[in-house]
């Protein structure tokens, strides 16, 4: 008599190692010690800062800084005022919270990127008055690695489940699409109607995009025509691309008016100063030419640097990626009794996704 075979048993045994890789991204939390939760956000976070530190000394090295002292610089100037930004920028999308819970606003995690960006900016701004590096080559170095820090960076927001992507409704969507189901992702605290729902892996698309960012810019490194010009075309690539990807995200970070977001505000300022450094460049900078023989495991792997890198790692990775007692939290009982578990997402976010989510069919 012939046998017939179930689908449980046709379908295909997963071994650990490809069971915990296609499960990735719901390793939201790394490990746990006592009260503390270290995510695994903290680890590519620290990876992703202190990658793109060392590609940073790499470009200063190729032109002929003192890099030993650039690393200091950055560390003890840049790093402070791109916490900043990154913060203020984040509190800035909650501006309504902030005026009625301001002290549950201001102590739960949360960073922006374009925060960090202007942060960073007036960091370097005072590292090139004390090293009397130019400006514009200055932050040439940043916008160099910037491409694959956030390329590391978005895996860390893949794992750690914000700026997630729509629901995939097309078969050929729906073949890339991920499910969060893990308690402690943030898709699943700011949208639970998308608990185990097939939405596009947003992040990965913004990693691959970034890759081949960080690829043309290395091509292109040795035929820069004057200080800036790099900044120039990242600022302006980048805007362009967030942009673009907005269409397979869903994470909604609030509006300013109608339909202008934070991220189309932000997007367009970096454009008008990416044209701005083309154009200030090209009329009154000169060209400082790089040295293509330095690699990056010369910067990588000097003794004199090394400890400077693992520092910038560790202040981004433990700011990223630490938490106290759940995810999403920095203090669990703040003082005046208010929650800092509040609305991750600004201006009643949350509910337009909920709302969204019952009557708005989303095409691929």
């Amino acid at each position: 008599m012939p046998t017939t075979t179930t689908q449980h048993e046709a379908a295909p045994r997963r071994g650990f190692i490809s069971t915990w890789i296609l499960d990735f991204h719901n390793r939201t939390v790394l490990f746990r010690l006592g009260n503390w939760l270290f995510t695994t956000y903290a680890f590519l976070a620290g990876a992703a800062f202190a990658t793109g530190f060392a590609v940073s000394l790499w470009f200063d090295a190729m032109h002929g800084m003192d890099v030993v002292y650039m690393a200091k610089l950055y560390l003890f100037l840049a790093v402070p005022a791109v916490l900043v930004g990154l913060r203020a920028f984040s509190v800035m999308l909650e501006w309504r919270e902030l005026f009625r819970r301001p002290l549950a606003t201001l102590i739960k995690p949360g960073y922006m990127l374009h925060g960090g960006i202007a942060g960073g900016t007036v960091g370097l701004l005072a590292v090139s008055y004390l090293s009397g590096v130019p400006f514009l080559r200055v932050l040439d170095a940043p916008a160099f690695a910037m491409p694959l820090g956030e390329a590391i960076a978005r895996l860390g927001c893949f794992v750690y489940g914000c700026c997630w992507g729509r629901p995939t409704r097309s078969a050929f969507g729906s073949r890339f699409g991920v499910r969060y189901t893990s308690k402690d992702s943030k898709v699943v605290r700011c949208a639970p109607h998308l608990e185990n729902v097939k939405i596009h892996p947003a992040q990965l698309y913004a990693l691959v995009v970034y890759l081949g960012m960080f690829a043309v810019f290395y091509a292109l490194l040795p035929y820069m025509p004057f200080d800036g010009a790099l900044t120039g075309i990242y600022l302006i690539a980048h805007s362009i691309i967030r942009y673009s990807l907005e269409y397979f995200r869903q994470d909604d970070r609030g509006r300013l008016w109608g339909k202008l977001t934070h991220t189309n505000l932000y997007a367009a300022l970096m454009i008008l100063g990416g044209v701005a450094a083309l154009v200030y460049g090209g009329l009154h900078s000169v060209t400082s030419s790089a040295d293509m023989s330095i690699r990056y495991v010369h910067v990588l792997f000097n003794g004199s640097i090394f400890p400077w890198i693992c520092l910038y790692g560790l202040v981004f990775g433990f700011a990223y990626g630490v938490h106290y007692k759940k995810v999403g939290s920095w203090i669990s009982s703040p003082s005046g009794g208010m929650s800092p578990n509040v609305d991750e997402l600004s201006m009643g976010a949350a509910s337009r996704m909920e709302a969204k989510a019952r009557g708005e069919e989303i095409e691929d």
